[in-house]
């Protein structure tokens, strides 16, 4: 008993209440041990540390975390946005495998739940003090759907607010950017990766011009960029050839193919549909005359696509490309325009009159560009003049999205492209 009385009197000394952190905390005495022997088993089973060792508690302690089925993680991961994606590679090594695959970058590319991945680049220019230019992006769905647009800025090698870069076109993600006509840069914005092609030694010159055209040859898993270098042949009035060469992201080279059959095409990016790049082709041999010609990206063989029946009074003609089909604009003058979708390519019965639509009171020479995406609920987009529009043909009636720009800027392009994880230095990414 005296021994129980000095360890009871034990916890109550001023040396140990006064203790230095550092210390190791006191053990437990053996009259607390004998007490917590001796205690009713109702109260050992009400105390935090007794029914934290019950045995049921105890077993699903041990047990590993729930695990999902390979192919439910896929599917989850391939509905996500890229950035999100970035983020969770670091998540483990299996995940950052998974992300990095051909297969699961490939499956990513094809779903789009409410096109949430695509997004809208802009080319604008502004005259507040010299003219600057620059390349900035927007959410597909903020233009339809927000009161104000909120954009970004594209950073890209050889970037210069004082000077145009055109943007080509997009692929999976892909962007083409040239830049005076003789430099070429394949970026992807959301990865933030990007490559600058081989030069090929051409400059800009008098007379000249150059277009480009951006597309995937599915058959070699390949990334292609075509060049048409058109020229004024000597010997004919205002007649002109071309030079054509493809850049081939596989071999990473150019070299040269059969140049341009049908005269050479307009001074627009060639719209890619199904393995080919498409072009329309002006020539006034035989009195003005307007073709579409493409090129097949596999067999690097021309082909003229064979149009739909526009009727009288059709003039301007612009090609787009509308949920992966090929799409015309045609203008009837300044009074409207009509766009045409080819549903089932290479098929000329296929053509469709999508939507007839009507030429605002608004001064200038303005036309409307090809429609760059329709809505679930029909709702157009497209560029006009030096604006953004949207066209309700249920409503016949026009929406300018507001975006923030000062008064004197303008839009000199539009392009929609999708965010995905397809890089312009990796190869062999859809196997």
């Amino acid at each position: 008993m005296e021994n129980q009385n000095q360890e009871e009197s034990a916890p109550i000394q001023p040396n140990h209440r006064l203790s230095s952190p550092t210390q190791q905390p006191p053990s437990t005495s053996s009259a607390e041990q004998a007490q917590k022997r001796n205690r009713p088993e109702s109260m050992q089973h009400e105390s935090p540390d007794a029914s934290a060792q019950s045995p049921k508690r105890s077993r699903n302690a041990n047990l590993p975390p729930p695990s999902f089925p390979p192919e439910i993680i896929v599917e989850i991961l391939s509905n996500l946005p890229v950035k999100s994606l970035l983020r969770f590679r670091c998540v483990s090594k299996s995940w950052k495998t998974l992300i990095s695959d051909p297969f699961f970058i490939k499956k990513h590319l094809k779903n789009d739940p409410k096109f949430s991945k695509k997004r809208v680049l802009i080319n604008t220019a502004s005259t507040q003090t010299q003219l600057q230019y620059s390349i900035k992006s927007c959410s597909l769905n903020s233009i339809f759907h927000d009161p104000v647009v909120t954009t970004t800025e594209i950073e890209y090698p050889s970037k210069k607010d004082s000077r145009c870069d055109w943007v080509v076109g997009s692929c999976n993600g892909l962007i083409c950017i040239a830049i005076r006509q003789d430099t070429v840069i394949l970026l992807n914005p959301t990865l933030r990766v990007s490559k600058r092609l081989p030069d090929l030694g051409f400059k800009k010159r008098r007379g000249c011009y150059t277009v480009y055209g951006l597309g995937f040859d599915a058959s070699v898993d390949d990334y292609k960029v075509v060049r048409v270098f058109c020229y004024q042949s000597k010997g004919f009035e205002d007649g002109y050839e071309s030079i054509v060469r493809v850049y081939s992201s596989r071999t990473n080279c150019w070299r040269r193919i059969q140049d341009f059959p049908f005269g050479v095409p307009c001074n627009e990016a060639g719209k890619h549909v199904d393995g080919s790049l498409h072009w329309v082709v002006f020539h006034g041999q035989e009195g003005f005359s307007c073709t579409i010609v493409s090129l097949d990206l596999a067999q690097e063989t021309y082909k003229e696509v064979l149009q739909p029946s526009y009727g009288d009074g059709a003039t301007e003609r612009t090609l787009g490309v509308l949920d992966g089909c090929l799409s015309v604009l045609c203008n009837y003058g300044r009074l409207y325009a009509v766009v045409w979708v080819m549903k089932e390519y290479g098929k000329r019965e296929s053509w469709t009159k999508l939507v007839t639509i009507p030429y605002m009171p608004y001064p200038g020479a303005e036309f409307f560009s090809a429609p760059l995406f329709v809505s679930e609920t029909g709702v157009i987009l497209l560029h006009f003049g030096m604006n953004l529009i949207l066209y309700d043909p249920k409503h016949n009636a026009f929406r300018i999205p507001v975006t923030p720009y000062d008064p004197i800027s303008y839009i000199d392009q539009a392009e929609v492209y999708e965010e995905s994880l397809v890089s312009p230095t990796v190869i062999n990414q859809h196997r």
